[in-house]
């Protein structure tokens, strides 16, 4: 199997979990991202990167992103065709890149819309595939920012009343009762992927 490694960022666990499957599976190395060094990936054809959603954002990825774009955005601009449009079966990046975020709000079709648009803002990024794990998350961990942030998302679902969406619900019940959604069977579609 070609050359692989999976970089994680992970506030509270879930992604470094997935991460670590990932591994196992594909008998490749793991680190976390404060661990890489940009220079150290000239050695992958294949760069699985994930970290836990925050505020929105898939962590690290701002930094993630930035040593992918030499690697990706020529690959993009050169996959168009004469008449500016975009052609998949043109785009031959230099690596394969792979990306996943674990969250507990990952599932539904608006929050994974969202997820894309937050993060992958830049043309070149669209044509990445991206994997949506679902992650736990226990009030009692949650300190500074992210409880504010967590508070916020609380009051504004509750402030809704009767007209909170189903989905809206449920993740309200995840954030006043935390929950543990992890599960290995979710990286298999990824897997999948990787060893086509």
């Amino acid at each position: 199997m070609e050359k692989t490694i999976v970089i994680y960022t992970s506030k509270y666990g879930s992604a470094k979990q997935y991460a670590e499957w990932i591994g196992e599976e594909l008998s490749c190395p793991v680190k976390a991202l404060k661990d890489v060094t940009k220079e150290e990936l000239s050695g992958y054809s294949t760069l699985i990167y994930g970290g836990g959603v925050h505020a929105g954002g898939i962590e690290g990825f701002d930094t993630f992103k930035k040593w992918l774009k030499p690697m990706l955005s020529d690959a993009y601009y050169e996959a168009h065709d004469d008449k500016l449009e975009f052609k998949a079966e043109n785009y031959k990046p230099e690596k394969r890149v792979i990306v996943f975020a674990a969250g507990v709000n990952v599932t539904g079709f608006d929050a994974r819309a969202q997820l894309r648009d937050v993060n992958f803002d830049k043309k070149w990024l669209r044509p990445l595939t991206c994997y949506f794990f679902e992650g736990r998350y226990d009030p009692g961990e949650v300190k500074g920012i992210d409880k504010f942030i967590m508070g916020f998302v609380k009051k504004t679902l509750n402030d809704k009343g009767l007209n909170m969406k189903p989905e809206e619900r449920v993740l309200l019940d995840r954030i006043e009762n935390g929950c543990n959604l992890v599960n290995r069977k979710q990286i298999e579609p990824l897997i999948e992927e990787i060893r086509k």
